[in-house]
């Protein structure tokens, strides 16, 4: 004779010689059915008798890592907008004067940029372009984005997205920039320097995807990654593109 012992402290009899239909009725815990492959595992009966699902899978655990984009030579799939600078390498920028420049404006006035400005990305919800910028923000130089449709610019800093006025857009010709895949702050040759932090520290120019964005942000080195200003607050990246001479 064998007992299961349930929640109740109330012993089920049954016997196991007995048992010859494909499945027994048993009335413990709301427990209707078992089949003969319970019997066969007793330790699917023991977590049935304590209220226990054995069939339930376990819960996937999420990750710690925030996804990012990993397209290395290849366009994002989006609209392609006069003036956005392609990911394909090509040779190394070898000097003459950098092709970058820094023009000052406002969000409500950078429109009359549009034929200079490096386009990084989109907004996720309408497709919109978003420039790089940078601006002036606690101390730091930091690179951030423009989304010229809103007329409205960010920054990342301190956790949060931070609402800029008085920016610097990134200005060259589409075919002497170029956006090189990295990770884990690793900065590459030529990277396009994009501003620095109060201690002097210098902060890259990147860009990430971020929930149907492409969005641009600042590199950190002393940090080993890439910050981006999204939805109110600032988020970090391992993986990432930063933009470079070519």
């Amino acid at each position: 004779m064998a007992t299961i012992l349930n929640t109740h402290h109330h012993k089920i009899p049954f016997i196991h010689n007995y048992i010859t239909q494909p499945m027994l009725l048993l009335q413990f815990r709301g427990i209707q059915e078992i089949h003969t492959m319970d019997i066969q595992h007793p330790v699917n009966l023991i977590q049935m008798s304590l209220g226990l699902n054995p069939y339930q899978p376990a819960p996937i655990q999420p990750t710690s890592v925030p996804a990012a984009m990993s397209y290395p030579n290849v366009m994002p799939t989006a609209p392609h907008y006069p003036g956005q600078p392609s990911v394909a390498p090509t040779q190394p920028y070898v000097g003459g004067g950098s092709p970058v420049e820094w023009i000052p404006t406002t969000p409500r006035d950078a429109a009359s940029l549009s034929n200079k400005a490096i386009i990084a990305g989109y907004e996720g919800y309408d497709r919109s372009p978003l420039w790089v910028i940078r601006a002036r923000y606690e101390g730091d130089l930091i690179p951030g984005k423009l989304a010229i449709k809103h007329h409205a610019a960010y920054v990342p800093w301190g956790g949060n997205e931070n609402a800029v006025q008085n920016i610097e857009v990134c200005c060259a010709p589409p075919e002497r920039v170029r956006w090189v895949e990295c990770r884990d702050g690793v900065i590459p040759p030529n990277a396009v320097v994009g501003g620095n932090t109060s201690s002097g520290e210098p902060l890259y120019v990147g860009r990430a995807k971020e929930q149907g964005s492409l969005t641009p942000g600042k590199v950190h080195p002393s940090h080993k990654g890439m910050y981006i200003s999204f939805a109110g607050k600032e988020i970090a990246h391992k993986i990432y593109e930063i933009l470079c001479h070519a």
